[in-house]
């Protein structure tokens, strides 16, 4: 992945309000990676499983992060980290007609460790878990079809909380932070004929 313009040339205003050349690095360098993906499938009657392991390192990823920019100067901007690793494994289940005949589900569960192996500019961080990235992330669908035109599903979503900086210190639920969710939604589809469709859905997270 190349750089966007904002990341190579958006620039900031220092403590006296003059534009601070230091503050952005035209000579980013492109992420780069080396992925791996094993897939294993196989159906029980109805039932699909579905296993992935998986595994990607990315070089010099770029993140925004206060460390040591090109020139060797404490700043917050756009930089590239030297090495980040991702590693985990995802199970997958789909099921159609379960127990009655129209009721289907999908579900998939995946565990992520993502870290900072090498980061010159900001040393402490390595080692740390990657921002942003939950450790787990779950998410299922219920779906019936209660004839041919019309369905109801309900379905949700969790993710557990991550670490918003590449410290790790910044964890919680309040602004400015990534936190842990659980979304519940409900949809009801009606094809009012063969070209046209009616959605009624709602999505909300349950009080903790």
């Amino acid at each position: 992945r190349f750089p966007t313009v904002g990341e190579l040339f958006q620039g900031k205003l220092d403590a006296l309000g003059n534009f601070d050349a230091n503050s952005f690095d035209p000579n980013l360098k492109p992420e780069t990676s080396t992925d791996a993906n094993l897939l294993v499938r196989h159906d029980f009657g109805p039932v699909r499983m579905t296993g992935s392991l998986f595994y990607q390192s990315v070089d010099d990823a770029i993140f925004s992060l206060q460390g040591l920019n090109q020139f060797g100067v404490l700043t917050s901007s756009f930089k590239n980290i030297d090495r980040v690793r991702q590693y985990g494994v995802e199970l997958i289940a789909e099921a159609r007609d379960v127990l009655v005949p129209g009721l289907d589900i999908d579900a998939n569960v995946a565990w992520i460790d993502e870290t900072t192996i090498r980061n010159r500019a900001l040393p402490a961080s390595e080692g740390v878990r990657f921002p942003r990235i939950p450790e787990w992330r779950i998410n299922g669908d219920i779906r019936y079809r209660i004839n041919d035109a019309l369905k109801v599903s309900l379905g949700a979503r969790y993710a557990s909380r991550p670490n918003t900086d590449l410290l790790g210190t910044q964890r919680g639920d309040t602004y400015g932070y990534t936190s842990e969710f659980l979304i519940l939604d409900t949809r009801l589809t009606w094809d009012l004929n063969d070209q046209v469709q009616e959605v009624d859905g709602n999505s909300g997270q349950p009080s903790q």
